[in-house]
């Protein structure tokens, strides 16, 4: 008769969604008030990773903000600009682990102005996006 070895099974742990807290940007005076974490930090990031032009700022990767400001008022159709600001707005958001999905676009170019609106489904629930211009 053969021996069996013991075989130890590790204890399988659930998995833990991280704490997101960062400081709190108020992007209007760009001044930094207090704390925030959750659905907050995420909102925050949103705002500021479609703010942020990509590839400007050596303190950010590559893969950090957003490349819409560089299409603005070049002559592009706006079926054009309609196509590439969703992959654009989508790049710049869904690398980020809190974000499942951006979707639900309404963009609507206007001379040198881009005004959107967009949802996203994040770890913290859906977050909408209404009304802003790049």
């Amino acid at each position: 008769m053969a021996l069996t070895p013991d075989i130890t099974i590790p204890e399988i742990t659930k998995l833990e969604i991280q704490p997101s807290r960062t400081y709190a940007l108020d992007i209007d005076t760009g001044q930094i008030k207090g704390m925030v974490d959750g659905r907050q930090a995420i909102e925050q990031f949103i705002r500021k990773a479609i703010f942020t032009p990509r590839f400007v700022h050596e303190i950010y990767t590559d893969a950090y903000g957003c490349e819409v400001p560089s299409m603005i008022g070049k002559g592009f159709s706006n079926e054009f600009l309609r196509s590439e600001v969703k992959r654009m707005l989508t790049e710049a958001l869904i690398y980020d682990s809190r974000i499942n999905k951006v979707y639900n676009f309404d963009i609507k170019p206007n001379g040198d102005e881009i005004f959107v609106s967009f949802t996203v489904d994040t770890v913290a629930g859906v977050i909408e996006i209404d009304g802003v211009n790049l």
